[in-house]
C-alpha cells in the first residue's frame, strides 16, 4: 500500500488541479472547447473518424492518450469572462447602463429605447444582486480577502449558474435591439473594467489605474479558490476566454498548473461560421478583427484592450479547429483529449514531429536581439530532419539592437556599435536625443528605468523623420531569411520539397524566398498582417501549403512530455504492488 501511495503521490499534483485558459479570435471555437471540457461523459472519436488528421506514429500516440483519458476523465468547471462582466453590469442602474450601451455601440441607438428595453427585460427582472448583494459585492471588492464558509461557497457556485443564464438572456435582448450589440457592449465593458475597475461612461477619458488591469483575473482567481474549496479532491477549471495578454500573464505567474490554450480556425472557415450562425456582416467581422488585433490607438490602451494576436503568440498549447463542417467537432475533441491526458499524466507519449521541430524554432527565437519581437525559424527536409535554423537579428559581426543604447549613441561615438549615419546625421541624432531626454525626465520622477539598458529601434526613429513605415530600414534579417542564408553557407541538399517552420508567419519577402527554395509546407504559429498568403503563397503551380501549427510549445512542451519517472520504472513499481 505504501508503494501504491508513493506512485500516486508522484502524479498527484497533476491529477488534482488543472487550470486551462482559452484564447482565440471570435468564432474560432473557444466556447465549443469549454463545452467539451465541461462535459461529464464526452465521446472521443476513434482515429479512423478524423479524416487522416493524425498520420503515422501520431495515430498510435492518439490511441494511447485517448485510452488513458477515457479512464481518468474529470469534467472541468467553466468560468466565463463574459459572466464576470455580467456581474459588473448587474451592479449598474438602468440609466447608467443605457447610456453606456449607446455610447459604445458602433451604430446609432436611441437611448430611450434602450432604457425601456432594460426596464422591461431580463436586466430589471433579475434579482441576483438584490438577493445575493453581500457575496457579489465582496467578490468584486478586491480591497478585502474573500473569506466564505462551505455553505457560502456552494451557494456561490449556484449563483454562477444563474449569472450564466442572465448572460445568455441579456445577449439575446441586446441583439434584438441591434445585431452584434452584445459583442460591442461586453468588449467595451471589459476595456472599462481594465482601465477604471468598473463599467463607467466615458471610460476612455478616465484616468488609467494600473491596478485595474488585473481586476478581471483577480475576480477569476477568487472564483478558482471557491471552486477548489467546494471540490476539495479534484478541481479542473477552464477560463473562457482570455483576450488580454496581461490577464494571461497573471495566471502564468501564479499557477504552475496553468496552460494558455489558443484555438485557431482558418480565416475562411471562421468567417463563414460567423456569417451563417451569428449573422455577422463582413463589416462587423472586420470591426471585431480590428478590436481583437491589439492595434487600438490611445494612451495606455495596450494594457486595457483586447489583443488576441499577442495572446495566441504567448500560448502554451495551440489547437487547430477546422470549422468547414459546423457540427463536426471530432478533430477538436481529439486534440483536447491529447493534451488533457498529458496534463494528468506527463510523459504518456513522445511529442509529434511538428511539435519537436517548432520547439527548436521557439528556442532559437530567444537568441534574437530585436527589441520589438523575437522570431525563430527552422528549415527541414520533407521528413522533418533539420537542415538549418535562424532568428531575426543583425548581420554577423554587428551589435544586436538590444545591446545598443540611446545614451551610448549620444555619448560614445563607437564606430563598431553605431553606424556612420547614426553618428553624423543631425536630424537622426536630434530625434534620438529627444527620446533619451524624455526617458530621463520620466525616470527622474519614479526611477523606473534605473539599471535598464535604454535600447532603441533604428527603424522607428528613421521612419519618424519622413513619416513613413518603410521596412527596408530595419537593421535585422528576418528569422526565415537567416535560416535560408545558412543553407547557402553549409549546403542545401534535400531542401526542395522541405518545410519551413516559423514562430510567426513569413512576410511577403520571405514567402517569396520559401517559394523559390521549393518549400512544400510553411508551418506557422501566429500570422501577422500582410498580403503574403493572398498575393504570394496561393499562386502558381508549385505553391507551398500553409499549415497552422498545432501542439505544445515552450515550457508546456517540457511540462507535458517530460516523464515524472521513466515509464519502465512506473510500470515496474505498479506490478510490484
Amino acid at each position: 500500500m505504501k508503494n501504491e501511495q508513493f506512485i500516486s503521490q508522484l502524479f498527484l499534483e497533476n491529477s488534482q488541479f488543472i487550470l486551462v485558459g482559452l484564447t482565440g479570435r471570435t468564432g474560432s471555437g473557444c466556447t465549443s472547447t469549454a463545452n467539451i471540457l465541461e462535459s461529464k461523459t464526452p465521446s472521443f472519436p476513434d482515429a479512423d473518424n478524423l479524416n487522416g488528421f493524425y498520420e503515422g506514429l501520431d495515430v498510435k500516440r492518439y490511441k494511447i492518450v485517448k485510452k488513458y483519458a477515457e479512464k481518468h476523465w474529470n469534467n472541468f468547471y467553466s468560468i466565463k469572462v463574459s459572466d464576470l462582466i455580467s456581474t459588473y453590469i448587474l451592479t449598474l442602474s438602468p440609466e447608467h447602463l443605457a447610456k453606456f450601451i449607446c455610447s459604445t455601440s458602433n451604430k446609432s441607438l436611441d437611448e430611450n429605447v434602450v432604457y425601456t428595453k432594460l426596464k422591461t427585460g431580463v436586466f430589471s427582472s433579475n434579482r441576483l444582486v438584490t438577493n445575493h448583494k453581500d457575496l457579489i459585492f465582496n467578490l468584486l471588492d478586491h480591497s478585502n480577502d474573500l473569506n466564505v464558509n462551505e455553505k457560502e461557497a456552494k451557494d456561490f457556485i449556484r449563483i454562477l449558474t444563474l449569472i450564466r443564464k442572465f448572460t445568455r438572456d441579456f445577449k439575446k435582448e441586446l441583439d434584438e435591439l441591434s445585431h452584434g450589440l452584445y459583442v460591442s457592449t461586453y468588449q467595451a465593458s471589459g476595456n472599462s473594467i481594465r482601465r477604471t475597475g468598473s463599467v463607467q461612461n466615458g471610460y476612455e477619458n478616465s484616468e488609467f489605474n494600473p491596478k485595474c488591469v488585473f481586476n478581471l483575473p483577480e475576480t477569476i482567481n477568487r472564483i478558482i479558490k471557491i471552486i477548489r474549496q467546494v471540490t476539495k479532491d479534484k478541481a479542473y477549471i477552464v477560463i473562457d476566454a482570455i483576450r488580454n495578454p496581461y490577464e494571461a500573464k497573471f495566471f502564468k505567474d501564479r499557477y504552475a498548473a496553468f496552460h494558455l490554450v489558443s484555438i485557431n480556425a482558418p480565416d475562411e472557415h471562421r468567417s463563414k461560421y460567423m456569417q451563417k450562425l451569428h449573422k455577422f456582416s463582413s463589416e462587423q467581422i472586420d470591426d471585431i478583427e480590428k478590436i481583437e488585433s491589439g492595434k487600438t490607438k490611445g494612451k495606455f490602451v495596450e494594457f486595457t484592450t483586447q489583443n488576441v494576436k499577442k495572446c495566441i503568440e504567448i500560448s502554451d498549447i495551440h489547437i487547430f479547429n477546422p470549422k468547414n463542417e459546423f457540427d463536426n467537432n471530432n478533430i477538436l475533441k481529439a486534440q483536447i483529449v491529447w493534451y488533457v491526458a498529458l496534463m494528468q499524466h506527463p510523459g504518456l507519449i513522445t511529442p509529434a514531429s511538428m511539435e519537436r521541430v517548432m520547439q527548436v524554432a521557439y528556442t532559437m527565437k530567444m537568441n534574437s536581439g530585436c527589441i520589438s519581437r523575437q522570431v525563430g525559424a527552422v528549415v527541414t527536409d520533407f521528413n522533418n530532419s533539420i537542415k538549418s535554423v535562424g532568428w531575426n537579428d543583425v548581420a554577423k559581426g554587428q551589435v544586436p539592437c538590444s545591446m545598443r543604447s540611446l545614451d551610448g549613441l549620444i555619448e560614445e561615438f563607437d564606430p563598431v556599435t553605431y553606424s556612420n549615419y547614426e553618428r553624423n546625421n543631425q536630424s537622426f541624432r536630434v530625434k534620438a536625443n529627444e527620446q533619451l531626454i524624455k526617458i530621463k525626465e520620466i525616470n527622474a520622477k519614479n526611477e523606473i528605468f534605473d539599471g535598464h539598458n535604454l535600447s532603441y529601434c533604428f527603424k522607428d526613429i528613421h521612419n519618424s523623420l519622413d513619416n513613413k513605415g518603410n521596412q527596408v530600414h530595419t537593421r535585422a534579417l528576418h528569422a526565415e531569411e537567416n535560416a535560408f542564408l545558412q543553407l547557402t553557407k553549409y549546403g542545401s541538399s534535400g531542401i526542395e520539397g522541405g518545410k519551413l517552420y516559423t514562430t510567426a508567419s513569413p512576410c511577403e519577402l520571405c514567402a517569396k524566398k520559401a517559394y523559390q527554395l521549393g518549400m512544400s509546407e510553411i508551418i506557422f504559429i501566429d500570422p501577422y498582417p500582410g498580403i503574403a498568403q493572398e498575393h504570394i503563397i496561393n499562386i502558381g503551380d508549385n505553391a507551398p501549403k500553409l499549415v497552422q501549427f498545432r501542439g505544445a510549445i515552450g515550457k508546456a512542451y517540457h511540462r507535458l512530455y517530460e516523464q515524472i519517472i521513466p515509464i519502465k520504472d512506473e510500470l515496474g513499481h505498479m506490478q510490484a504492488l
